[in-house]
């Protein structure tokens, strides 16, 4: 698999893991807001301690997930950045509809007004122009 193919394929799968991530905030959320009010919460290892210190580690736990969300925000933008880098406008919106916006290749080509033949062709291109421009920056 090229290496385009591959940050496309990275690129497509981004909004899960975000949406997973959020699912794991909402989840924590939830627990925090339901757990009871008790004084003290014993954990496996049989020690007691103060449910203060459940909740601090709680909301540590958060802040984790929401600065890795960001981290991969920050990683499709960045993907998002190099289908930037083409030429051709037709490519760029071909690759954008297909990894970004996860269309489907019928509704692609009724919305550009073109034939599949025409979107087999340009995403090819696309991808073979983003291979190149990997390569480039890689070897510079």
């Amino acid at each position: 698999m090229s290496k385009a193919k591959e940050l496309l394929t990275e690129l497509q799968s981004l909004d899960m893991d975000i949406q997973s991530r959020i699912d794991e905030i909402n989840e924590l959320e939830a627990g925090l807001l339901s757990s009871p009010k008790w004084t003290d919460v014993k954990v496996q290892s049989g020690q007691v301690r103060k449910i203060d210190d459940v909740y601090a580690q709680l909301i540590t736990m958060k802040q984790e997930i929401e600065r890795d969300i960001k981290e991969i925000i920050d990683r499709k933008l960045e993907l998002s950045r190099l289908i930037n880098k083409l030429s051709n406008p037709k490519y760029r919106t071909v690759l954008r509809m297909t990894y970004i916006n996860k269309m489907y290749v019928d509704d692609i080509c009724d919305k550009m007004e073109i034939s599949r033949t025409t979107f087999y062709t340009w995403r090819g291109l696309a991808i073979s122009e983003l291979n190149d421009l990997l390569n480039r920056t890689k070897s510079d």
